[in-house]
């Protein structure tokens, strides 16, 4: 059995920024609550506690089975694609993965520019004050067509003055759909 070290140990692997110290503080709850959220491999129970599954998802995540590269959360896209480049926390909706990976399979390659931003990071950056970036159900991503976005079920999209979606969520999937967004039917804008 794991210690709470070794738990720390490995999600500081992963990229949170928790202290190794072995005290299961609320930080190393919080943490093992983001990471059972946003692993999609399997579904996780979100408590905070390292039981039997969770731990084998931690093992799985770290240790590269089925030629994955580790920190995988999903098909495509690893953990750390999602840090705020604020806080340094990770913060990830299960439903974003399953959307971007999606798009993925429809469009070939796409980089996450910005994923969850912690709320001074966010504040730092200019980001609305109810941004979707601080509730992880969004991302900022390299350029993709609109109508590929739509058809993935996003339930908000960005479009940048060259026509391409830059920014994605699943605005419906979280606790601040102030615009009503929902997939076949997103919440649209321009920058």
């Amino acid at each position: 059995m794991a210690s709470v070290s070794d738990n720390q140990r490995d999600l500081a692997e992963l990229g949170w920024p928790i202290a190794v110290d072995g005290n299961a503080g609320p930080r190393t709850k919080e943490a093992i609550e983001d990471f059972q959220h946003g692993y999609t491999f399997i579904e996780l129970e979100v408590d905070g506690v390292v039981g039997p599954a969770t731990r084998a998802a931690l093992d799985d995540c770290l240790r590269n089975p089925d030629g994955r590269a580790p920190g995988k959360c999903a098909e495509f896209f690893s953990f750390w694609e999602f840090k705020s480049k604020g806080n340094g926390w990770i913060k990830v909706h299960p439903r974003l993965l399953n959307r971007l990976d999606d798009l993925r399979r429809r469009t070939g390659p796409i980089g996450i520019n910005s994923g969850y931003r912690d709320p001074a990071h966010n504040k730092s950056v200019g980001g609305k004050p109810n941004s979707q970036h601080q509730y992880a159900t969004a991302a900022d991503i390299d350029g993709v067509d609109p109508g590929e976005a739509v058809d993935c079920g996003f339930s908000g999209c960005g479009i940048a003055p060259n026509g391409e979606v830059v920014h994605v969520d699943v605005r419906a999937e979280g606790p601040n759909n102030t615009t009503g967004g929902q997939p076949g039917d997103p919440t649209i804008w321009y920058y």
